[in-house]
């Protein structure tokens, strides 16, 4: 797409280029009609007659072009619609380009394309933005043709996640990485190769944001806020429906590792901005708004409500957020009514005190919280001001897409947190899920990603219908690959781990220690010599000679000097060097009673409590972990202690509060739990998992093919300097953890008085 520069025209001149676009619209009255329309609503825009007669011209050439009524009528709509205060020129550089890449690739392209522009412009594409993305698409025409219509049909998509310079990168990078291969294009453009998401994401990017800013962004929340949540990077797998906002769940805010579009100074801020925003939210937003039987709409809207609410009283505090919050907001008055675009619009109008906007409905939004001023301390105005809103565009009829809904701006989170959605039916899941933001999940060990489009196989079309309710189990931190036996082949992005904080419980009464157990347990773990082995040399006795200190006493022996002879080495343990995960596995039946009416899961509680107090009496580093799963995109990981914290009562309460559902999922944890570990700096780092039996899961009806993937799990962790223990907790026979661990590696607690043999054990092994 070219830039179009417009050259004064005659009156003459303008006259004649009407009528032959008259004359080639004879017998098409359905055009002709829409063509006058346009022409109204672009004389009435007072400008020169020259752009004019240029967009009569294009028009005629795109009907020339045999592309259809249908291209044609649809740039006449956009024409039509074409906001005051861009330029005529870039519709007719619009056209131009239609037209040229319509040639090329036909009219359905062409139609797409007409069809996503104003998604594309309601975000304030500037002319140069629109030319380099013309540019690009006109040479994925000539170069890509199979392609093009994979990359029109999801532009709005692409250009959510890349700049239009970087989007011209990506197009570039991909027709030359397929080196003139029709299929490795398709694989390409299609976002179905690793190279054409980490060439989208990557970009012009500097890297891994997040990690460059947490520190910052973890003291910025305390000093606003007082508040220090656990941050989290939510890095990009493959494209999900709709872009990465911030996320809170589970005790944590998840940030993602890049923000696309926002590079250098603009990346600080955007962070710092989601930061405070999300500080608001844990410091105003009190309560969860039951989802009931809202509809999407309804929902998109208390959020955004409850949105301004926090941020109006934050400013009522701290009036500088507003230079922070501010920028973001870029909305401006534009013809186009869409329910998305209004809520933008309103968004900007609730923050901004300068902002006019002429429509009537955001002036009722604005109308409606300025008088509810004197109860900005009350959630339940979000939920009646929204629900009011919701109602008048409803009558509107405008249409609301929740599958492509976003919250913007980019530095608000995806609201999840501000909605209990209860135990909805499926059909209801399926109609909530959308408003919220979908988070994109970290790859681990070759994981790929999801896609969310209506293309998507039938079980990735099953993944998305459950995410509003998994993420109310934890936020959705990793993908991991899955061992299948059978086929011989390691499924990639196969399972996926929600995490979140383990919930605490005032029931820490139920946690009893058992002194006996404590007091030998504890004994053994200081006694052991678990470290790196140290050489000592120059001793006056050891296990051998140290042939230099021999040498130089010979020679000091022989110049007549008489030394002490200290010629032996000696290895002994150096300082203790240990981390020790404990794996928690709270499947369902671990709810099961033994014969004195204990349940597993009151061993496992015991049992970590006392293992946990001996390690830190002894000074290592141990953390505390629980898992259980319902389907492999639902593999639950609590953390219950980290490696930082100490066996207070806050950890005690959370143990206290641990509850048995679901399935286990093995596997999957042992690779979430290996990850923490391979972040600690110790020689000798152990995973102990406390199970009641054999993995398992509701979609998995044959136990041996999970039990595989555990196996191969554990086998490499391994390889990586992991050792790794199964506790058989409880009387099972434990068929399978024999075959996952190793029958040296499975120790069993029957009861809780067998705890200390069993910590005996595991650190002879761990000696050797």
């Amino acid at each position: 797409m070219k830039v179009v520069e417009v050259v004064d025209t005659s009156p003459l001149d303008h006259f004649r280029s009407e009528r032959r676009l008259t004359e080639r619209l004879r017998g098409h009255d359905t055009v002709r009609g829409a063509v006058e329309a346009a022409q109204k609503s672009l004389e009435e825009r007072r400008d020169p007659i020259g752009p004019v007669s240029a967009w009569n011209d294009i028009v005629r050439e795109l009907f020339e072009a045999n592309l259809g009524e249908a291209v044609v009528l649809s740039f006449l709509r956009l024409s039509g619609q074409w906001p005051a205060q861009r330029s005529i020129e870039d519709v007719i550089a619009i056209g131009q380009g239609v037209r040229d890449i319509g040639r090329v690739s036909g009219s359905r392209v062409a139609h797409a394309l007409l069809a996503e522009l104003p998604k594309v412009l309601e975000r304030g594409a500037t002319t140069d933005e629109l030319t380099a993305v013309f540019d690009a698409l006109e040479q994925l025409a000539d170069d890509g043709p199979e392609s093009i219509a994979l990359v029109v049909s999801r532009l709005e998509q692409l250009l959510l996640y890349a700049t239009a310079e970087e989007f011209s990168v990506w197009v570039s990078g991909g027709l030359r990485a397929a080196g003139g291969n029709a299929a490795r294009r398709r694989a390409f453009f299609g976002l179905d190769d690793a190279l054409s998401t980490r060439l989208l994401y990557g970009g012009s990017a500097s890297g891994d944001d997040f990690t460059c800013l947490e520190k910052r962004l973890g003291a910025t929340m305390l000093a606003l806020w007082n508040k220090k949540p656990r941050l989290r990077k939510l890095a990009a797998a493959a494209m999900p429906a709709v872009p990465r906002r911030a996320s809170l769940a589970g005790g944590m805010l998840g940030l993602p590792a890049t923000y696309p579009g926002f590079a250098g100074e603009r990346a600080e801020d955007i962070y710092l901005a989601a930061s405070a925003h999300a500080g608001a939210h844990l410091a105003h937003s009190s309560v969860r708004f039951p989802v009931g039987r809202l509809k999407p709409l309804q929902i998109a809207l208390t959020s955004l409500m409850e949105d301004a609410r926090v941020e109006a009283l934050a400013l009522r505090d701290m009036p500088g957020l507003r230079r922070l919050w501010l920028p973001f907001h870029t909305a401006a008055p534009s013809p186009q009514a869409t329910a998305a675009g209004l809520m933008v619009r309103l968004a900007r109008a609730l923050i901004d005190p300068d902002y006019a906007d002429p429509d009537a409905w955001i002036g009722k939004g604005c109308t409606l919280f300025e008088a509810a001023a004197d109860r900005w301390g009350d959630p339940a105005i979000s939920r009646e001001i929204g629900g009011l809103l919701g109602n008048d565009l409803g009558q509107m009829r405008l249409q609301f897409n929740a599958k492509s809904y976003v919250v913007e701006p980019a530095y608000r989170d995806d609201n999840l947190a501000l909605w209990d959605f209860g135990e909805q039916p499926d059909g209801q899941v399926e109609e909530i899920e959308h408003p919220v933001d979908s988070v994109r999940i970290e790859r681990r060990h070759d994981a790929g990603g999801d896609r969310s489009d209506e293309t998507a196989p039938p079980e990735e079309s099953l993944r998305a219908r459950a995410s509003a309710i998994a993420m109310l189990d934890g936020l959705p931190v990793a993908t991991y690959p899955e061992w299948d036996y059978v086929a011989r082949i390691e499924r990639p992005d196969w399972t996926t781990i929600l995490e979140a904080d383990a919930a605490i419980s005032s029931m820490t009464d139920e946690l009893q220690f058992d002194e006996d157990a404590t007091r030998r347990v504890t004994t053994v773990t200081r006694d052991a010599s678990i470290g790196r082995q140290q050489r000592y040399k120059g001793q006056r006795d050891g296990d051998t000679l140290d042939i230099d200190a021999a040498i130089a006493l010979m020679t000091e022996r022989r110049a007549g000097r008489v030394i002490e002879p200290r010629i032996y080495l000696r290895d002994a343990p150096g300082p203790r060097d240990l981390a020790i995960l404990l794996l928690l596995d709270l499947s369902q039946s671990t709810a099961d009673h033994d014969s004195f009416g204990r349940t597993v899961l009151d061993v496992e509680r015991k049992a970590a409590a006392i293992i946990t107090t001996a390690v830190e009496a002894a000074d290592d580093a141990i953390a505390v972990h629980g898992f259980n799963s319902d389907g492999r995109e639902r593999v639950r990981y609590l953390r219950i202690k980290s490696f930082e914290e100490k066996m207070d009562a806050i950890v005690r309460s959370r143990l206290a509060g641990l509850k048995s559902s679901h399935s286990t999922r093995l596997g999957a944890a042992l690779r979430h739990a290996g990850s923490y570990l391979s972040q600690q700096r110790a020689f000798r780092k152990v995973l102990l998992v406390l199970t009641d039996g054999e993995p398992s899961d509701v979609d998995v009806p044959e136990a041996q093919y999970l039990a595989e993937d555990a196996r191969r799990a554990m086998h490499q962790l391994r390889r990586h300097g992991v050792d790794i223990f199964g506790f058989g907790v409880g009387h099972g026979p434990f068929v399978q953890l024999d075959r996952i661990f190793g029958e040296r590696r499975v120790l069993r607690v029957a009861r809780i008085d067998v705890l200390p043999r069993r910590v005996v054990q595991l650190y002879a092994e761990l000696k050797k």
